[in-house]
C-alpha cells in the first residue's frame, strides 16, 4: 500500500472526530465515539493489530484517564464548597474591590492565578480551578472556558517544576545524543523553550482581551473597532504585564533551569498587577463590563439557563483571607510538595497503585495517588473548607450530589478519547509491518518539511497534545522524531526540540481530553465544540507564531547544530 495511503488512514479517526465535534457540533462523547470507532476498524483490520492487544490498548487508555478525572472531581467538588459556604461570593466581592474592569481581572487571572497554578500543579489543574472562579466572577461561561484555557497555553513547557521539557523530552533524548551530551543538550532546550515562550506572553494578554471584547462584547456593527478601542485603552497595563511574564521567563530559564519559571514567572505578575490596580496605575479611564446577562445568547451560557447565571451584587460573606484560604492552602501545598530541593516530590512518587504487565501485555498502569492534585490536596482541603466555614450536614451531602452528576459526563468523555489515542499510539505493535498511526502521520509530515522544518514542527507537537492532553506525552511521542529530523537537514536540534515541547503546550488549547475538563468543571459538558471554534484561534497565532519565529533562529541567527 503507497504511503499517502497510510497517512490518510491514520489521521481518519481524528477528522472524523473534530468534524463531528467542531462541523457539526455534536458533544464531546459521540464525536470521540465515533473517531474511537475509526480508529479501531483501522487498528485491527488494517493496521492488523492483534484482537488481544486492541482490548488492552482499550482498557490501558481508559485507565489512563482516572487520574484527570479525579483532579477534575476534587476541582469541582472543592468549589462546590467554595460556592455553598459564601467563599466564592466573598472572593467575588474582594475582586471588585481590586477592579471592576473585566479587561484588568482578565490579565491578573491570566497572567498571575494561571500561571503560578500551572508551575506547581499541571494536570489542567489551572483551568479547573480557575475558569469556575471567572464565571463566579459575572464571565460568560464560555468565555470563561475558553480564556482559561488561552492563559494557559504557553505554561504546560515550564508546568509542574517544568516536568514535561525535563522529563518528557528527557526521558527520551538520551537514546539519540552522543555520550555526556545529555545535561548539556537539555540546557539548552530549556532555554530556548523560555525564548519561545517569554516572546509568546508579550502580547498574550493584549491579544486575549482584543478578542474577549470581540466575542463577548455587545452585538452590532463595528465590533472590531469597539474591540480595538477597547484593547487600546488597557493597552498599557497588558503589555507591562506581558513584559514581565516574559523577561521572567527567560530569566528563570536562562539562568535557573526549567523547574521554576513559571510559578516565578506568575508571583511576579500577580504581585505586579495587584499593585498597579490597587494604585489606579496605567488603569483605564472607562470600566469595561459584559453585556446584561439576559442579552447572553445560548452558545454564552453554555446551555446553562439564565436564571443559574444572574447573580447579585456580590457580597462580604466572611473575612477575605478565609475565602482566599483554600486557594492559598492549594497553592501553598503544591508550590511546597514540587520543590526538587526539598525532596518531598520523590517521597510522594513512591507510593503507587496499579498493574503490571496488563493482561499480561508489555503494558503497565500505574497511579501516585498522594502525586495526583485530585487526591492531595483538593480532597482534603475540600473537606476542611466544608469544616472551617461551617457548611450544614445537608449542604454537604448536596454539594458531593452534584459534585458527581457534573464529572460524569466529562469523566465519559475523557475515557473514549484516551482510550482512542492509545489505539493510535499502539498501534505499530501490528501484523502489517507498518508503524503506528501517530508516528506515520509525523514521519511524513517531518520528512515532506524539509528546511522548512520550523514551520511544520509545532503542528507535530500540537498533534501530539490533541490526542494525548499532554505536553509530556507530547514530547514522549515526538521529541526523538524532531532531534532525527533536524540532525539530518543540519538545523540546530536543541532549537527544533524547544519548538517541540513548546507547541506541545499550545496543543491543549484543542485537545479534546482538556476542553473535555474545562466543560465538566464549568457545567457546560457537551458544548466543547463551542469551546474549540474559540481556542483554535489562539492556536493558529501561536503556532505561525512560534514557527515564523523558530524559522528565522535556525536560517538566520543561531545555525548550528546544537
Amino acid at each position: 500500500m503507497a504511503i499517502s495511503i497510510w497517512v490518510l488512514l491514520s489521521i481518519l479517526p481524528i477528522a472524523v472526530a473534530f468534524t463531528f465535534l467542531v462541523v457539526l457540533r455534536k458533544k464531546a462523547i459521540i464525536s470521540m465515539g465515533f473517531g474511537w470507532i475509526v480508529a479501531s476498524l483501522l487498528g485491527l483490520f488494517v493496521w492488523r493489530m492483534d484482537f488481544a492487544w486492541w482490548g488492552t490498548t482499550v482498557v490501558y487508555g481508559g485507565l489512563q484517564a482516572s487520574e484527570i478525572i479525579i483532579t477534575i472531581f476534587g476541582a469541582i467538588l472543592l468549589m462546590g464548597y467554595l460556592e455553598r459556604s459564601g467563599a466564592l461570593g466573598t472572593i467575588r466581592w474582594h475582586f471588585t474591590t481590586i477592579h471592576r474592569d473585566r479587561r484588568v481581572q482578565l490579565l491578573l487571572l491570566g497572567y498571575g492565578v494561571i500561571t503560578i497554578i500551572e508551575g506547581v500543579a499541571g494536570f489542567g489543574t489551572p483551568a479547573a480551578l480557575v475558569a469556575p472562579l471567572m464565571i463566579g466572577l459575572g464571565f460568560p461561561p464560555l468565555a470563561a472556558a475558553v480564556f482559561s484555557l488561552w492563559f494557559n497555553a504557553p505554561n504546560p513547557p515550564f508546568g509542574v517544576a517544568g516536568i514535561p521539557t525535563l522529563h518528557g523530552v528527557g526521558s527520551v533524548i538520551v537514546d539519540v545524543l552522543p555520550g555526556g551530551m545529555e545535561q548539556e543538550f537539555m540546557d539548552g532546550v530549556v532555554r530556548w523553550v523560555g525564548v519561545f515562550t517569554g516572546s509568546a506572553y508579550v502580547l498574550w494578554g493584549s491579544l486575549a482581551v482584543f478578542f474577549m471584547l470581540y466575542w463577548f462584547g455587545k452585538a452590532g456593527q463595528g465590533r472590531g473597532r469597539q474591540a480595538l478601542r477597547g484593547t487600546v485603552e488597557i493597552l498599557p497595563f497588558a503589555l507591562v504585564l506581558g513584559l514581565a511574564a516574559g523577561g521572567t521567563t527567560m530569566v528563570m530559564a536562562r539562568f535557573f533551569g526549567g523547574e521554576l519559571p513559571a510559578i516565578t514567572t506568575g508571583l511576579v505578575c500577580l504581585g505586579l498587577g495587584l499593585f498597579m490596580a490597587q494604585r489606579g496605575i496605567l488603569m483605564p479611564r472607562n470600566v469595561w463590563e459584559f453585556p446584561d446577562v439576559a442579552l447572553w445568547d445560548d452558545v454564552w451560557r453554555g446551555g446553562l439557563s439564565q436564571e443559574r447565571l444572574v447573580r447579585t451584587e456580590p457580597q462580604k460573606n466572611m473575612p477575605v483571607w478565609m475565602g482566599w484560604l483554600p486557594y492559598l492552602a492549594v497553592a501553598s501545598f503544591l508550590f511546597v510538595t514540587r520543590l526538587p530541593a526539598l525532596g518531598i516530590v520523590d517521597w510522594l512518587q513512591q507510593f503507587t497503585v496499579g498493574m503490571t504487565n496488563l493482561f499480561g501485555s508489555e503494558l503497565s498502569f500505574r497511579v501516585r495517588p498522594l502525586y495526583v492534585p485530585g487526591f492531595l490536596p483538593f480532597l482534603p482541603v475540600a473537606i476542611m473548607t466544608g469544616w472551617l466555614h461551617r457548611v450544614p450536614l445537608d449542604g454537604v451531602v448536596q454539594v458531593w450530589k452534584k459534585t458527581g452528576r457534573q464529572v460524569l459526563p466529562a469523566a465519559m468523555t475523557l475515557i473514549v478519547a484516551v482510550s482512542m489515542a492509545q489505539i493510535m499510539i499502539q498501534s505499530g505493535t501490528n501484523f502489517s509491518g507498518q508503524s503506528s498511526m501517530i508516528h506515520t502521520l509525523s514521519t511524513v509530515v517531518a520528512s515532506a518539511a524539509g528546511n522548512a522544518l520550523p514551520m511544520v514542527t509545532p503542528w507535530i507537537g500540537v498533534l501530539g497534545a490533541f490526542m494525548t492532553g499532554s505536553n509530556t506525552s507530547s514530547n514522549i511521542l515526538f521529541s526523538t522524531l524532531q532531534y532525527q529530523a533536524a540532525e539530518e537537514l543540519g538545523l540546530s536540534r536543541t532549537i527544533i526540540v524547544a519548538l517541540q515541547s513548546t507547541s506541545g503546550g499550545i496543543g491543549n488549547l484543542i485537545s479534546v481530553l482538556n476542553v473535555a475538563a474545562i466543560a465538566g468543571v464549568t457545567g457546560i459538558s457537551g458544548r466543547e465544540g463551542d469551546v474549540i471554534r474559540k481556542t483554535v484561534v489562539p492556536l493558529l497565532i501561536y503556532g505561525l507564531g512560534a514557527g515564523l519565529l523558530g524559522l528565522l533562529l535556525v536560517h538566520v541567527l543561531v545555525p548550528s547544530l546544537f
